[in-house]
């Protein structure tokens, strides 16, 4: 087997390889206790390289040059005995070397039919291994565990089962996922052995020994709790009123630490307070049959767009939404390598008689990227492939239109359904009736969403977003991962918040040209090095408002001064906040003042500058003081500035909410310290301006017309 490890490896180095049975090993020394060996003694080889012939790599580098003619050579030396194969999988090698050397005459193996096998594979290529070879040939097929179970190839006699699997792993500490080469498990050993021998007589060969399979290889996988995320199990059990998930007994109970991330991860998402309760986001997102992050996401969008109050393009927006979830919970189907294309023809065994044209193939590369360009989009790979997924869905010809776009069609069926089934979980957790009012959907229903969906755009253009829409479809992605974002630090490279090491664009993420300043990501993904996948662009203020409890702030700026905010009817300050653990310093960002006399000075400063009661504009000539004064905690003891700003706080009164709601109790709240302000001469104004002062404030919010009182002054004043 010395050849096969060459063919399948350049790195292979020279050791003996033994095909055995677990039940049965010619060469087993002592007395199978695994104590009497050291680990390296137990393994075949020291180089994990020689076993990853059996992932999806492998599939793909049979093509590459020099390796196919060392394959066929190596099966080629396989030759069949005369003789009759005994049909016992567990027969020794030694029996059927003594009699391999006993005949004579062997027969020629004549000439392979090699065919690949794995997932993303496409579906006609997969039905290829069905296909009845030429007479005198032989099918080889090179499989990853995709072949494992469930299938029956015809004429398949012989199994070469190399142990070994690459596996997607998982670490809670650092969100970073990895393929690794591991060991299989001895009942996937079991199904191995089974695929060979189905329709006839047939042999496993098994290159690692008895004492491997007994001693190393789990009977069976660990339980999926123990290897996943749990936060969607914590926020579920918590709905369920089960403070202390990690007293639960579980069947099989997840790691103390799991529990511990999940709940830090659902604190992010502000699922959970920090005391550990349900929020009422935390309960309408227990109601989505989801992962909390996507499920953070989309009522983020909901939540958004119903305060966007008769949003005409608000079911598109949605649609998209639902898409891009879709597109964050599978693969990418960006084809990044041309795969199936048949690169080698053969004119007998091993012997390649002609190349694909290159020139022929980078132009299809280029008439690819042209096409792709068409859906691209520059601030999110969520939105790209949702574009894409639009394109898809509305083409007359899904095949034509994933050949000539380089998308992996199977992929895009199965996230078009997806899609499909979304949308309807949406619209049956969102009913008014059925969650809070804040995060049901009230812009119309599924069928709505559907038309605006379809209703436009066309196979060979994208129903653009506006650029609004597109920013808050990127908010909502923000929002549900929220403790994954990256800062930029040169180039490609970021530094992010849960890893310790650089992390990198991926050169085909659609973000790649102008890679933001910050941006969030969906997936970090360790191959030769770690890259960022589901990469979707920043704002530094959307940082401020999602995660808050990532943020540290600093105390409200006097420059730039406070201010009353009459699109919102509040208060504001200016702070400059740092996020996350390594303290980025982010813009100025203006919050809410949470000092109760703070936000009654300045709401008080701004009433009597006419930013709250337009009528109050012309009067600031007539004032003995400026209203300026009110910001400043020293001028507090001046008696017409304290006795304000005390009647406010005591009052209550920050907004024009909360005054005209006073008013309407008392009109005659604050007139007395509102005269206290104008100089003496002028104070017998006051008493009509406070008449117009009243009307102002009845008024809806959004419609105050402002109402000018001009007063003749006298020349000697």
């Amino acid at each position: 087997m010395k050849e096969i490890a060459e063919a399948f490896d350049d790195n292979y180095n020279s050791q003996n390889y033994r095909f055995s049975s677990h039940g049965e090993d010619p060469f087993e020394i002592g007395d199978g206790n695994y104590d009497d060996f050291e680990e390296e003694d137990i393994y075949e080889s020291d180089d994990d390289n020689d076993w990853e012939t059996v992932d999806d790599g492998f599939a793909s580098s049979l093509v590459e040059e020099g390796k196919l003619d060392a394959l066929l050579e190596t099966f080629n030396a396989l030759e069949e005995n005369n003789g009759s194969k005994s049909a016992e999988p567990t027969r020794s090698i030694a029996a059927e070397n003594r009699e391999a050397d006993q005949e004579i005459n062997i027969s020629s193996p004549g000439k392979l039919h090699v065919l690949p096998l794995y997932a993303m594979l496409s579906p006609a290529a997969q039905l290829r291994v069905f296909e009845d070879v030429e007479k005198e040939e032989r099918l080889v097929v090179v499989a990853t565990n995709v072949a494992e179970t469930s299938l029956t190839i015809p004429g398949i006699k012989d199994v070469v089962d190399s142990g070994r699997v690459k596996v997607k792993n998982y670490d809670s500490k650092t969100g970073m996922e990895s393929y690794e080469v591991e060991w299989i498990i001895q009942a996937s050993a079991s199904q191995r052995a089974g695929r060979a021998g189905r329709t006839g007589p047939g042999h496993c060969y098994r290159p690692y020994s008895s004492l491997v399979f007994s001693n190393i290889f789990e009977e069976s996988l660990p339980p999926e709790i123990t290897k996943v995320p749990v936060d969607g199990v914590v926020l579920l059990m918590k709905s369920m009123n089960i403070p202390k998930v990690e007293n639960f007994p579980f069947p099989t109970s997840p790691e103390p630490s799991a529990i511990r991330e999940a709940e830090r991860c659902l604190k992010v998402l502000e699922a959970l307070d920090r005391n550990g309760r349900l929020t009422p986001l935390g309960k309408a997102m227990s109601h989505y049959p989801m992962s909390p992050r996507h499920s953070r996401m989309l009522l983020t969008v909901i939540q958004m767009l119903k305060e966007a109050r008769d949003y005409s393009r608000a079911n598109l927006v949605l649609g998209y939404a639902v898409a891009a979830v879709a597109a964050l919970s599978l693969p990418n189907p960006l084809i990044m390598q041309f795969e199936g294309e048949k690169k080698s023809e053969f004119k007998d065994a091993g012997k390649t008689v002609k190349q694909e044209d290159r020139k022929g193939r980078k132009e299809r590369k280029e008439n690819i990227k042209a096409a792709r360009d068409r859906f691209s989009n520059p601030s999110s790979d969520a939105l790209t492939v949702a574009y894409a997924l639009h394109s898809f869905e509305v083409s007359e010809n899904g095949a034509g239109f994933c050949e000539s776009n380089g998308l992996h069609l199977k992929t895009m069926d199965e996230m078009s359904k997806l899609k499909d089934q979304l949308l309807r979980i949406v619209f049956s957790c969102c009913k008014p009736s059925e969650t809070e009012d804040s995060f049901s959907w009230t812009h119309g229903t599924i069928q709505d969403v559907e038309k605006s969906w379809r209703i436009t755009g066309s196979s060979t253009s994208r129903n653009l977003l506006l650029q609004n829409e597109e920013e808050l479809l990127g908010e909502a992605i923000c929002a549900g991962w929220a403790d994954r974002v990256a800062r930029k630090t040169k180039a490609t490279e970021y530094q992010a918040c849960a890893v310790e090491e650089p992390v990198f664009l991926h050169r085909w993420s659609s973000l790649i040209n102008s890679a933001p300043e910050f941006l969030v990501y969906s997936e970090l993904l360790l191959t030769n090095r770690p890259y960022m996948h589901g990469a979707t662009r920043v704002k530094p203020e959307w940082l401020v408002k999602h995660p808050k409890s990532l943020c540290v702030f600093s105390a409200p700026l006097k420059d730039p001064k406070p201010y009353y905010s009459s699109e919102g009817d509040r208060v504001l300050c200016w702070i400059v906040p740092s996020f996350g653990p390594y303290n980025w310093e982010l813009p100025a960002h203006s919050v809410a003042i949470t000092e109760d006399r703070d936000r009654a000075a300045v709401f008080g400063c701004a009433l009597l500058q006419g930013e709250v009661l337009p009528c109050l504009k012309s009067m600031r000539a007539l004032m003995a003081g400026k209203p300026e004064m009110l910001l400043e905690k020293e001028c507090w003891g001046l008696e017409r500035v304290g006795r304000l700003v005390r009647v406010l706080t005591e009052k209550k009164i920050d907004s024009l909410e909360t005054l005209r709601k006073s008013w309407e109790q008392n009109p005659n709240v604050l007139y007395a310290e509102i005269e206290a302000w104008f100089q003496k001469k002028f104070r017998h104004y006051v008493k009509e301006l406070w008449q117009t002062m009243l009307q102002e404030a009845q008024v809806e919010r959004g419609g105050i017309a402002g109402c000018q009182i001009y007063i003749r002054q006298d020349p000697d004043s």
